[in-house]
C-alpha cells in the first residue's frame, strides 16, 4: 500500500513591496508639488473691557489713545470722552497734521502724547475693514518705534525712564460699520 504523502498547505505572504513603493513615490510627488508660504504675524493683544466702578475712576483723565484709520486720514482720539487730538492726511507715504500754523506729523505727536501721560502704555488702532494690511502694519511701526538716533525718555514715579517703543501695547480693534 501506498502511503499518501501529507500536503501542508503553507500560506502565501502578501508581497508589500510594491505598495510601499508606491505610497513611498506619492508621499514624494505631495511634498515636491506643496506650496510653503511663510506666514508673518502681527504681535496685538486682545481688547480691554472691564467695568471700573465710579469711586475707583481716576481724578485725572487717562490718555486712553484711540487711532482711527481711514482711508486717506488718521484721527487721534483721547480721554473718556474721545476728544479729537488731531487729523493727520497720508502724503507721500507720511502722516501730517493739515493746521494753520505749525506741521506736525503723526509720530511726534504720538511721542508728545506718551510724554504726558507715563503711566499709559497701550493704544487702540482701529482701523475700517477696508484698510490694506500694509497700511496698518506701517501705521504699528509708527505707534511703537522710535526714530533711530532719538531716546525719548518720560518720569515715571520720580525716576527717569528711558522708553525703547513709544507705545508697547497696540490693539487692534475694527471700526464698525455703522460708525
Amino acid at each position: 500500500m501506498f502511503k499518501r504523502e501529507k500536503r501542508v498547505h503553507e500560506l502565501e505572504k502578501l508581497n508589500l513591496v510594491p505598495i510601499m513603493d508606491a505610497v513611498f513615490i506619492f508621499i514624494f510627488f505631495l511634498l515636491f508639488s506643496a506650496q510653503f508660504i511663510k506666514i508673518y504675524e502681527i504681535e496685538t493683544d486682545a481688547p480691554l473691557v472691564s467695568e471700573v466702578p465710579e469711586k475707583d475712576i481716576p481724578k485725572k483723565d487717562p490718555l486712553n489713545l484711540t487711532i482711527k484709520v481711514f482711508d486717506n486720514r488718521v484721527i487721534l482720539l483721547t480721554g473718556y470722552d474721545q476728544v479729537e487730538r488731531g487729523t493727520f492726511y497720508e502724503v507721500n507715504g507720511e502722516y501730517l497734521q493739515r493746521s494753520e500754523g505749525e506741521k506736525s506729523d503723526l509720530k511726534s505727536t504720538l511721542i508728545n502724547l506718551r510724554k504726558e501721560h507715563p503711566e499709559d502704555d497701550y493704544a487702540i488702532l482701529a482701523p475700517l475693514p477696508s484698510i490694506e494690511y500694509d497700511k496698518i502694519v506701517k501705521l504699528l511701526d509708527i505707534v511703537q518705534t522710535i526714530p533711530a538716533k532719538t531716546k525719548v525718555t518720560i518720569e515715571k514715579k520720580g525716576k527717569r525712564v528711558f522708553l525703547s517703543k513709544i507705545f508697547q501695547q497696540v490693539v487692534l480693534e475694527p471700526i464698525g460699520a455703522g460708525q
